[in-house]
């Protein structure tokens, strides 16, 4: 349970440094009431600070949904490093944002990690927008496996909707 009563409080102690549990509490209430205005600072926090924090705040970025396309740079960045926690946070996140994160995830199904074009197959799949089908069509030709999988499950989802 939060101590929070309303998201400016939440912000507050977001913006005053606070400590690392209270910043965690926060990070979770204003993504919980979908605090667009954090957006930044989020993005901020989702470059700098521990793990734990940084997948809280790919959890509440997801939260605040289309509003946090601003984020959607920073998700990307976050699928490219190792920890697999975060990745899935940042795949989550960019799934909720949607539409705004096709361009970018359709760009990942190039990178050099088959972690990062396995993340970009399934965002791509549960987002459902027929302009990655493209990536997603040449992803089956993909030297992995699992990219091929996936690729082809997201274009079997895309066909359906």
């Amino acid at each position: 349970m939060s101590h929070f009563r309303a998201a400016d409080e939440a912000w507050l102690a977001l913006q005053s440094g606070a400590d690392p549990q209270l910043r965690a509490e926060a990070v979770a209430y204003l993504g919980e009431q979908r605090y667009a205005p954090a957006v930044p600072r989020l993005v901020e926090l989702l470059r700098t600070a521990d793990p734990g924090t940084r997948y809280l705040t790919a959890k509440a970025l997801g939260q605040i949904g289309d509003e946090a396309e601003a984020a959607v740079p920073a998700l990307l960045e976050a699928l490219r490093g190792d920890d697999m926690f975060l990745r899935a946070g940042a795949t989550g996140a960019l799934i909720k944002i949607g539409y705004p994160a096709v361009p970018g995830l359709t760009v990942a199904l190039f990178d050099d990690s088959n972690a990062v074009k396995r993340a970009a197959c399934k965002a791509l799949g549960r987002i459902g927008n027929p302009r990655a089908v493209p990536a997603l069509t040449n992803a089956l030709k993909d030297a992995n496996a699992g990219v091929r999988r996936l690729a082809q499950e997201a274009l079997e989802r895309i066909n359906k909707k």
